[in-house]
This record gives C-alpha cells, structure tokens and sequence, in this order.
C-alpha cells in the first residue's frame, strides 16, 4: 500500500496519545496536529472539535467548526519550505468500523473548510469500540478502542 507524506506512521501510536489528553466518550469529534506524521510523527496540540450525539447535520457547519479550530491549533507558526505538519481528525462512536454518513459530514467538512494553513490533508480516524479505522486508506486496527 502506498502512503503519503500526510499519512500517519502509526495510526494507533497518535490515537494513544490524544486518548491520553482527553477522557475519549461517544460524540466527541478531536482535531490533533501531527508534525512529520510519516516519520516522526509528533502530536503537538489538540483540541475537541465537537461534542454532542449527533453530528450538525450538513458538512458546511462542520466546515466551519473545523476551520476556526484550524487556526486555533496551527496558530501562529512559521513554514519555511514544504508543509510538514498534517492534521488528524478523530471522530470517537459506538458501532462498526464503517463510515457512516454522520463520519463523511466531517471528512466533507475539511473540504468545505477555507483554513489556507500550509498544512498537509489530513486524516481521519474512526474510534470505536471495535477499534480504529483510517478512512482515507482503511488502514486498521483492534488496539486503542472506545472502552464500554
């Protein structure tokens, strides 16, 4: 399987430490920034994007909510050079490692999103109790789940 710069080294590694920063539960949507997420892979900062049963029901909203945490989480850096920092967007539920039309409002929101960061696409990591899913490359895997 190809991979790419924005691609995640290890995808369970970068889900341990943002389940080390957060009390992860159903509902929560958390954006993590990666530097050098295929080598390294050093998670900076993170931030719960969003909170709450359902997700908004168009991927403008989520759009929105993903562009003004963007700029919160990225901030004030300077790039010089190539972008070398991706964002991971992890989306925390219960039920089946598949994308469901609530988890594609969210991969549709970065598109609707008009952060204009030097930043690398993101990923997006499903979380359940199942386990984790990437749902770019459907890479996955049993260890870290949503505990019961």
């Amino acid at each position: 399987m190809a991979t790419s710069r924005s691609d995640l080294r290890d995808p369970a590694a970068a889900l341990a430490g943002i389940a080390r920063r957060h009390q992860l539960r159903p509902g929560m949507v958390i954006i993590g920034l990666v530097e050098h997420p295929s080598t390294i892979q050093h998670l900076l900062d993170t931030t719960v994007l969003y909170d709450a049963a359902q997700a908004p029901e168009q991927a403008r909203h989520c759009g929105v909510l993903i562009q003004r945490a963007a700029e919160r989480l990225f901030g004030p850096r300077l790039i010089l050079g190539q972008p070398r920092h991706t964002f991971l967007t992890v989306v925390v539920r219960r039920g089946p490692l598949v994308v469901t039309s609530e988890d594609q409002r969210w991969f549709d929101g970065w598109r609707e999103a008009e952060h204009r960061l030097p930043v690398l696409d993101g990923t997006l990591v499903l979380l359940t109790d199942q386990g984790w899913m990437c749902a770019g490359n459907k890479r996955v895997g049993f260890l870290p789940a949503l505990v019961a």
